[in-house]
Order: C-alpha cells, then sequence, then structure tokens
C-alpha cells in the first residue's frame, strides 16, 4: 500500500561549500541508495558556493533518521561540504541562535518570550562582537560566544561552526551591528530574520532614524524581514509604524519610541518563524496557514 501524502515523512536536506564537480552526484547517490526520493530540489551558486536546499520523502528509510544523518555527515566531509538533514515534524520546536551587539531590547523580550514559551524556540546560543550583554546571557543560562570583529573571515567561521554544533534552524540578528558576508547570508538564506528601523525599502542602512527624521516624514516604523545578499532588501516578514511630530521631536527621541516597537515586530516574526507560517514565494513572504487554508478549499470544490 502507497502512503498517502499526509502520511508522508518529510525533511529538509542542505548542501554548502565550494562548488566542484560530482557534489550533487555524490549527494543524490547516497539519497538513493537509502530509498529516499526528492519532492523538491533548488540550487543555486553565488561566487563559487553551492548551496543547495531539497525536501525529501524518507517515508521508505530502513534506519533510524540520526543514522541517517551521521552518514549525510561523513559524506559531506569526503567530498568538503556542509550537509545538514532535519526532519520536518509538525510543531517541532526551533532551536535559535540570537546574535547582537549592545543593545538589549530585542534579545532581552525575545528569551523572555521563549522562556514563557510564548514562542516554540529555545534560545540555544547567544554571539556577539561585543561583551556588553554576556549579563544578559548569563542571567538567563544561555551560552555566550564573543567573537571580536578584527577578523571578519575568522569570526564568521566560528560562527558557522557555533550554528552546526547546535544545529540551529533559525538565526535571529536581534540588533546585531554588524554586515554579514554576502556567502554567509546566502549559506543561511532562509533561515535568517533582521529587525530594521525603518518602513522598508524607505531608508535602508545605518541611522534610518536619522534618515527618516531629516526628510521630515510623518510617519516613521520599524520592518521584520528576511537577510539576503543584499543589504535590507530581503522579504518583508511584518511591519509595524506610529506617528511622529516632526515639529517636536527629534531623531533621539524617535529612535527611544521606536525600541518597543522593534522588539515587538521582531518577536513576532520569529513566532511566526517557529509556528512554520512563513513561505516564500517570488521574493514575497505569505502565511503558510492561508495557503493550507486554500488547499483545502480547492479539495474539498472537487470532492
Amino acid at each position: 500500500m502507497v502512503p498517502s501524502p499526509r502520511h508522508k515523512r518529510l525533511a529538509k536536506v542542505r548542501v554548502a561549500g565550494p562548488d566542484k564537480k560530482g557534489i550533487i552526484a555524490t549527494v543524490t547517490t547516497y539519497l538513493f541508495k537509502n530509498n529516499i526520493n526528492i519532492e523538491d530540489i533548488d540550487q543555486r551558486i553565488l561566487e563559487g558556493i553551492l548551496v543547495m536546499n531539497m525536501v525529501v520523502d524518507i517515508t521508505g528509510l530502513g534506519k533510524p533518521v540520526s543514522v541517517f544523518r551521521e552518514g549525510l555527515k561523513k559524506v559531506g566531509q569526503e567530498i568538503k561540504m556542509e550537509i545538514s538533514c532535519q526532519e520536518i515534524i509538525p510543531k517541532k520546536i526551533k532551536n535559535v541562535a540570537l546574535l547582537t551587539t549592545k543593545e538589549p531590547h530585542c534579545l532581552i523580550r525575545l528569551i523572555k518570550e521563549m522562556k514563557a514559551r510564548k514562542i516554540r524556540g529555545i534560545p540555544q546560543i547567544i554571539i556577539s562582537n561585543r561583551n556588553d550583554l554576556r549579563p544578559v546571557a548569563r542571567r538567563f543560562s544561555i551560552p555566550f560566544f564573543y567573537y571580536p570583529s578584527s577578523n571578519r573571515k575568522e569570526q564568521e567561521q566560528k560562527i558557522l561552526k557555533k550554528l552546526s554544533e547546535h544545529e540551529i534552524d533559525l538565526i535571529v540578528l536581534a540588533r546585531y551591528m554588524q554586515i554579514l558576508s554576502p556567502e554567509f547570508c546566502f549559506r543561511h538564506e532562509g533561515k535568517i530574520v533582521n529587525i530594521h528601523p525603518s518602513l522598508l525599502p524607505s531608508f535602508p542602512g545605518a541611522r534610518a532614524y536619522s534618515q527618516a527624521f531629516n526628510k521630515g516624514v510623518e510617519v516613521v516604523g520599524v520592518t521584520a524581514h528576511f537577510v539576503t545578499t543584499d543589504l535590507d532588501e530581503g522579504p518583508i516578514i511584518c511591519q509595524e509604524a506610529f506617528k511622529i511630530d516632526k515639529n517636536r521631536e527629534t531623531a533621539e527621541s524617535i529612535a527611544q519610541r521606536g525600541k518597543e516597537m522593534e522588539a515587538k515586530v521582531l518577536a513576532r516574526a520569529v513566532k511566526l518563524f517557529c509556528e512554520d507560517r512563513l513561505t516564500l514565494r517570488r521574493g514575497k513572504v505569505i502565511d503558510s496557514r492561508r495557503i493550507h487554508q486554500f488547499e483545502e478549499q480547492v479539495k474539498s470544490f472537487y470532492q
């Protein structure tokens, strides 16, 4: 009896590293040998780096997923590529890495909401390019890793290693005031969420509140978005705005008012991600729940 789609066991396989001949053949051969069918595949190359994302059907896998995952890692070591595999389990609690610099408002709100189970995520690690927020990590008993930005390449290699060790599902930039390299963003596209203090696409880049104030706008806001190789141009997840009195307020007072909203909107975006409600379609973020509702309506129409 062939399992119905509802009873399929699916997993995400991600391959990343320097592009070279034979990578795809090696990985897919290992999958087929384990009676695994590829349901969906997306591969891209940027500046010599290959990233391949697959959704695979592991229903016919004749061994524990943990054993299969270890086998994949060995294949990755042989071809010098990073390979990860995660079974798609509805309502699975996500492993979250928090990257931050010195402002605590977003970091603390995220930790509190995850600890209170308002967000289905576990704050596994905090990574920072400064030591300022180590006391916050200590307060909540979360491992803290300080990697200074003096050597960016070495710094990112250390970050990548920690992300792999902790099997991180989501990377959150909780006011992380450092631009990530295109290679880093490309490797983790669709897994990095940032909060930007403006209503993107307006006022990208640094000092966004000052940019808005100097233009004399009457409404400012914040944007939670996925991070891509293009600075502050990733798909928008959610936004929120507030009115200002441009005759009385200053850029500093606007920024102070924006902090609470930054934390609120970033937490909302992380919550949606952890509930598997974010789907990327043609550069836009769509609520997966609405897609499923539409699909069910279509099915019921034809029944």
